[in-house]
């Protein structure tokens, strides 16, 4: 058996697992085994940050190891940026690359692998020989799910039609090393901050998703009478919770905000702590603060905690809760009348509405567009200034199927990402939000969606700018004008790449878009949002 077989092969016992990736020299004798011989389901880009990207998104939404491929040189170096965004998200998944031939040193594509790949934080490995690359692989993946980021093979095109000897079997999968031991001292150092707490805060992070602790954290929260609030990326972790502040952070609406700020204990499960979400440490600073990860490294890695525990977030809220409930505190919680300012709460109350002719202000249009979106989605976000009303305003029903490309500030990942979800999640409608900047960069990963007739709706809030340079322009008192660009109808754009599109300019044709749009016949869907870019949409 030849090497490109085996790998093959060893895709294959991955059991419905796809392979995303863009063919080339160094891959294509193996893709083509895997889906003849194996009937793989692979899925192929349009481009090669695509195909990272959409393993980026099928990892996240499967909770399974996201695998991509592609060529050597040019094929690897346009994975970059979407290989960064991965790594900063803390995404699974295994990038299969390769090496030019060793013969040809002079070689047009050749450029040396590992200093490209190691500067994104990716784990970068290599097959020493043929005979290592099938079990090479099973490391690979293995590596990516223990360390949850991303791992680069090297699998060297020289290797491919050389025989080697394969058994077919995949090793075994080596099971997560669970976490140590709970130290009891910091464990009742934490337990002491939170049994006197009268207004305690419990915040979940997709650490938190990623161990389905809902139950366990909920319960929690419940016994001690915390109000409960998220990161963006576990955005409906509480949903439905009387106590549910919504988002921590910089995008906390004015309620959850004041409640926060009142928080006398932090109790977080799963969250990098990082400065949008502590906006900057201020939200944190001057209360007693216990982080709890699944990972060491990223304890303490953006805010110092006064107690930092290393262990499984759902374990930790089931301990936690035995014990508490063992020594029967009576906890008093001063949270009174909270659920009924939650209740009240009227997110059109909290801005000025802009409104203008052929143009609308896109908060608004997202408070309107979010009650008919179908009720069955995901929700993935590129970047871009848009995100503020998108993160605010609609919803996400499950935490498990959101995402978004923002780890790295970059745009144009967004839809990429978003057809990795729609194939991880066929029984949903997945709709991306992206910026127009962000929908020039990427808008022919809507084509990948369209080959494959995946449910996607790629929603374009279109300002006919770059947005937030439009807005920082003004702030340095520039001419905003600069940012603005010329661009094509996405509507027709979306037509072009074999989908359908329809464009809304007012708020009444966001009121007449009807369900049957959502309709397999009517998927992949381009909505284009015609907003006003004037509009100081950071107010």
């Amino acid at each position: 058996m030849k090497t490109y077989q085996a790998l093959a092969r060893r895709l294959s016992q991955r059991g419905a697992e796809p392979l995303f990736g863009l063919m080339g020299d160094a891959n294509m004798q193996y893709i083509a085994s895997f889906i003849d011989e194996h009937g793989g389901r692979y899925i192929g880009s349009t481009h090669e940050a695509g195909a990272v990207g959409m393993a980026d998104g099928f990892a996240r939404a499967s909770g399974s190891v996201g695998v991509a491929t592609v060529t050597h040189g040019p094929g690897t170096t346009n994975t970059i940026t979407a290989l960064t965004e991965a790594v900063r998200s803390g995404t699974a998944l295994v990038l299969l690359t390769s090496s030019t031939p060793s013969t040809s040193p002079h070689h047009l594509q050749n450029i040396d692998l590992r200093r490209l790949i190691e500067p994104t934080g990716a784990a970068f490995r290599r097959a020493a020989r043929a005979q290592d690359v099938p079990d090479e692989l099973g490391r690979a993946l293995a590596q990516a799910r223990a360390e949850s980021r991303p791992v680069a093979l090297d699998v060297p095109v020289e290797f491919l039609d050389v025989e080697i000897e394969d058994t077919g079997a995949a090793p075994p999968e080596t099971p997560l090393e669970p976490p140590a031991d709970l130290n009891p001292d910091l464990l009742d150092s934490a337990l002491g901050m939170i049994a006197s707490a009268r207004r305690p805060l419990v915040l979940a992070g997709r650490g938190a998703v990623e161990s389905d602790a809902h139950e366990a954290i909920t319960a929690f929260a419940d016994l001690i009478g915390a109000a409960v609030a998220t990161t963006v990326p576990a955005r409906g972790f509480f949903a439905g919770h009387d106590l549910d502040l919504g988002v921590c952070g910089t995008l906390a609406h004015p309620v959850g905000l004041t409640a926060i700020l009142d928080s006398d204990c932090v109790i977080v499960f799963g969250a990098s702590l990082n400065d949008y979400t502590t906006d900057s440490g201020a939200l944190l600073d001057g209360r007693p603060v216990v982080h709890v990860d699944r990972f060491d490294h990223h304890l303490n890695r953006y805010y110092e905690a006064n107690v930092a525990l290393c262990g499984d977030a759902a374990t930790v809220a089931t301990t936690m809760t035995e014990l508490l409930r063992s020594e029967d505190i009576a906890f008093a919680s001063s949270r009174a009348g909270l659920a009924e300012e939650l209740r009240k709460r009227v997110p059109s109350d909290e801005f000025v509405e802009a409104r203008g002719s052929d143009a609308v202000d896109m908060r608004t249009a997202m408070l309107r567009l979010g009650p008919r979106l179908p009720e069955n989605r995901a929700v993935v976000t590129d970047a871009g200034r848009f995100l503020r009303s998108v993160w605010r305003y609609i919803d996400v029903p499950h935490p498990r199927y959101t995402a978004g490309t923002v780890s790295f500030g970059s745009i144009g990942l967004g839809i990429g990402c978003a057809t990795g979800v729609s194939v991880a999640t066929p029984d949903l409608v997945t709709v991306v939000f992206v910026g127009d900047g962000g929908g020039m960069m990427s808008l022919t990963e809507f084509n990948t969606a369209v080959r494959y007739r995946l449910p996607l709706v790629a929603v374009v809030i279109n300002d006919g700018s770059y947005g937030a340079e439009y807005s920082k322009l003004q702030g340095f008192n520039a001419d905003p004008r600069h940012s603005l660009m010329e661009w094509p109808e996405f509507a027709d754009l979306g037509i072009a790449l074999g989908g359908k599109a329809v464009t809304v300019r007012s708020l009444q044709e966001i009121d007449e878009l009807d369900e049957s749009l959502w309709a397999p016949e009517n998927l992949p869907l381009l909505i284009d949002v015609k907003v006003d870019p004037a509009v100081d949409y950071y107010a």
